[in-house]
């Protein structure tokens, strides 16, 4: 019997194989097009990159403007709501990735790397989208792909097009797909209310340094101004990471060990376990400069300069690339962790560490700079009081965050049952 392992009960008619094209009515894709990376408006006549389509997610924000004058009357219809669109050429991890777009941004194109999917009466284009986006049938999409680069890969029209998948009755389709949208549309609004959190995190984190909110004393007196210091005139060890003759080589990192923390490991004020190296205790006793200690504050001074987090009782006595600078409070009766982290993370911090910067290929934040960078200072305890007032929105954006991806992990393992 053809059938996934999980189904609605009213069904129980074995799944038909089928190739792609008899459920399509066309695979089309769209024509080559200059464009700039800018920020586009519903306004602008726009062209879908490759980006947009994204292991069944759609991002709207990726697209390029397109020059009027030298393209449009080249480009082929817009994009219409509704629409199933395909990557035909792209890394080797994203070929053959498709998303359903539900609402088409307004004078939108596809590009020549995308194919728009359209459906015939036998198909439900919604289910078929989930189909294509479940783990086992992507896999055997990508599988299709040809290319000798080992960065693009491409799938042709003639090996989509006689794919073969298994197929219920239109009412099945029709049923799944609901249910899929369902849990889509609750991971979007998980998606929106952890941004709303987000936003308004950041207006009050701009309201609290800017002094237009103000925390009381627990006896209802009012706090006094800030106070204006350098981070030089603070009492805090700044060190910088391991770097030179010394520095790790790719042999000496191990799968197990004491963490050596890089930029790509710091995200959301937090140390992140993904991708992390490892060193042995020889080296790391060899490696003095970055040896962390529990609400050290991280900060990241190449590339992506001004990343933060906060070091947790788990990652105390880790180590430290030269990516990172580590800022240690040595006299937590003037001045709170916490709040600093919260200070540099701020518009007030972060403008200043871009205006700091120096280079032009490859950004950097000199040791020098670091510290003539201004931080505004109230008293300790108002200072508490905003550090834990930002903490817990932070908990909240966590639980949140969480839920996302909760929500994805169970469709994902719900679209590995429910197709075939």
């Amino acid at each position: 019997m053809t059938a996934p392992k999980l189904r609605f009960k009213e069904f129980d008619s074995d799944w038909s194989k089928v190739k792609l094209k008899e459920l399509v009515i066309s695979l089309d894709a769209g024509v080559s097009v200059n464009g700039e990376d800018v920020d586009v408006t519903e306004d602008d006549f726009s062209v879908l990159k490759t980006s947009c389509v994204s292991l069944g997610v759609f991002n709207a924000n990726e697209r390029k403007l397109v020059n009027l004058e030298n393209e449009i009357q080249r480009l082929k219809e817009p994009l219409l709501d509704n629409s199933l669109v395909m990557n035909r050429s792209n890394t080797p991890l994203l070929v053959g990735s498709s998303a359903f777009i539900k609402k088409a941004p307004k004078n939108t194109y596809l590009s020549d790397k995308l194919w728009q999917i359209k459906v015939n009466d036998k198909a439900d284009i919604r289910w078929l989208s989930f189909h294509l986006s479940s783990e086992t049938t992507l896999i055997k999409l990508r599988d299709m792909a040809t290319g000798t680069s080992n960065s693009m890969k491409n799938i042709t029209k003639s090996d989509v097009l006689n794919f073969e998948l298994s197929a219920p009755s239109k009412q099945e389709q029709t049923k799944i797909a609901s249910f899929f949208s369902a849990v889509d549309e609750k991971v979007s609004q998980l998606t929106q209310k952890h941004q709303l959190l987000s936003q308004y995190k950041q207006g009050m984190m701009q309201k609290l340094f800017s002094q237009q909110i103000r925390f009381k004393a627990d006896d209802g007196s009012e706090f006094g101004e800030f106070k204006q210091k350098c981070i030089k005139d603070l009492n805090l060890y700044i060190s910088d990471g391991n770097y030179g003759e010394l520095y790790p080589t790719a042999s000496q990192f191990e799968t197990v060990g004491i963490p050596f923390i890089r930029a790509n490991n710091i995200k959301n004020l937090r140390i992140t376990n993904d991708d992390m190296r490892f060193i042995d205790e020889d080296l790391n006793r060899v490696l003095v400069s970055g040896h962390l200690k529990e609400n050290d504050i991280l900060v990241t001074t190449r590339g992506d300069i001004g990343m933060l987090a906060l070091v947790d009782k788990q990652h105390e006595n880790s180590n430290i690339n030269a990516q990172i600078c580590l800022l240690r409070v040595l006299n937590s009766k003037e001045l709170d962790s916490l709040y600093l982290l919260y200070f540099l993370h701020s518009s007030f911090g972060q403008k200043q560490f871009k205006e700091l910067q120096t280079g032009t290929a490859l950004k950097q934040l000199p040791k020098k700079n670091l510290n003539q960078i201004i931080v505004l200072i109230p008293c300790l305890e108002e200072q508490t009081k905003i550090a834990n007032f930002l903490s817990a929105i932070d908990q909240k954006i966590e639980v949140v965050a969480q839920q996302i991806e909760q929500a994805k992990t169970w469709k994902k393992g719900l679209l590995q049952q429910m197709f075939v």
